[in-house]
């Protein structure tokens, strides 16, 4: 069966594999006219109404009043292990008032008409700026396989940060890969962050966004970087045991060496791994010591073999009953609605950001980090545990 991006299906598109959205639009600033706009100055683009009130008081459950820009962000640095120097491009999306303009077209293959491209930026509410969101999709994906997850959040106000981990995105070999990749997506996410933080005037998110505390998020592999970026350990005997089987088509030492001594990145406070399994040689899943958020769906890998082996992380796993792989990305489940799924999500990801990262103890939040309030007769809640106290900025 095919999978579906905003309703179009998608044949010939393997449940397996797992898309994203990522972008193949400019990787240049904002221009003047969008810098006058975002000023206050005149401009042809039709506007929306600047959004007021506290971003903590807006409901987690609804989509925020601010529309979505985008734009592509070239990053080049030099992985470690002797590897060659790495460009890859960053999805960003953010907020803006424009109300019309182009929109993206993914890959060159999916208009989103729900994004606007290279639009201008809102302010961010808070003076301290936009929060941050980063998100890596799965294996054959691209830049941002739940687009309408990174709609939600900057909707509300965030930056959703989308690195494209070039040699394992749409078009490259399927199947077994380099162990280096399994390194790659972990540097791939902190060059991401490490690039925004660089950004400087005139570009229009220069200094605006607060990467000190992230939420970091994944889909079926990206699962697995989330893991490994927020402090995962990794045993190198059972590893090497893996290459020796041969599970993957390369194994250098240099790899297992970087995994073994850890890629983690200390920005990220809370995590999401969605439609991931249980990696045999990832040791200590308590080892991150940050809330984890676990997505997983009845029709797909279950989460239960993480939960196991969890014993004193904060940890909460959510199983959608009837998802399938893609409910946490393009949608598509014979057997759950797509647009109930997306919310579903996208309500848990964002009180669960919102409480971790901007620290909000506010009721409807807590209702639902805490588990008290039940989203849907359609999700299945375990936790272990003690919720941890709010994280801030």
């Amino acid at each position: 069966m095919g999978v579906n991006f905003r309703g179009i299906p998608l044949l010939g598109l393997g449940l397996g594999l797992v898309f994203g959205l990522g972008g193949c639009g400019s990787s240049t600033a904002p221009s003047a006219a969008q810098a006058s706009a975002a000023d206050g100055g005149s401009t042809s683009v039709a506007r929306i109404a600047t959004p007021t009130g506290d971003p903590l008081t807006w409901a987690v459950d609804a989509v925020g009043p601010f529309n979505v820009g985008h734009r592509v962000l070239d990053v080049t640095y030099t992985p470690p292990g002797g590897l060659p120097s790495r460009t890859i491009p960053v999805d960003l999306f953010y907020p803006t008032l424009d109300a019309d303009g182009e929109h993206p077209r993914y890959k060159k293959l999916f208009a989103d008409k729900d994004v606007l491209e290279n639009a201008s930026v809102a302010a961010p509410i808070d003076p301290k700026g936009y929060p941050v969101h980063v998100y890596s999709h799965g294996s054959s994906g691209f830049g941002g396989t739940s687009s309408d997850m990174a709609h939600w959040f900057v909707s509300h106000g965030w930056v959703y940060i989308a690195p494209n981990h070039v040699g394992n995105t749409l078009g490259d070999p399927e199947g077994k890969r380099p162990l280096t990749m399994s390194v790659l997506r972990s540097t791939d996410v902190s060059a991401a962050l490490d690039a925004v933080e660089k950004l400087t005037a005139p570009d229009l998110l220069a200094g605006k966004l607060r990467t000190k505390r992230v939420l970091l998020s994944g889909h079926s592999f990206g699962a697995f970087t989330v893991w490994i970026s927020s402090g995962a350990t990794v045993d190198g005997a059972v590893l090497q045991a893996r290459c020796n089987a041969g599970d993957f088509t390369a194994c250098r030492p240099e790899d297992i060496a970087a995994l073994v001594k850890g890629l983690a990145d200390p920005r990220v406070v809370a995590t999401i791994p969605m439609a991931g399994g249980a990696a045999e040689f990832i040791t200590d899943y308590d080892a991150p010591k940050k809330p984890v958020l676990l997505m997983s769906g009845s029709d797909d890998v279950s989460g239960g073999p993480i939960f196991d082996k969890v014993q004193t992380l904060d940890l909460t796993w959510i199983e959608f009953t009837g998802g399938c792989h893609q409910l946490f990305a393009l949608g598509g489940c014979a057997n759950f609605d797509e647009k109930l799924g997306w919310k579903l999500t996208n309500t848990w990801a964002l009180a669960w950001g919102r409480r971790f990262v901007l620290g909000d103890g506010g009721d409807a939040v807590m209702k639902i980090a805490t588990g008290a309030t039940s989203l849907s007769d359609k999700i299945k809640l375990k936790k272990k545990g003690t919720l941890s106290p709010p994280g801030g900025p």
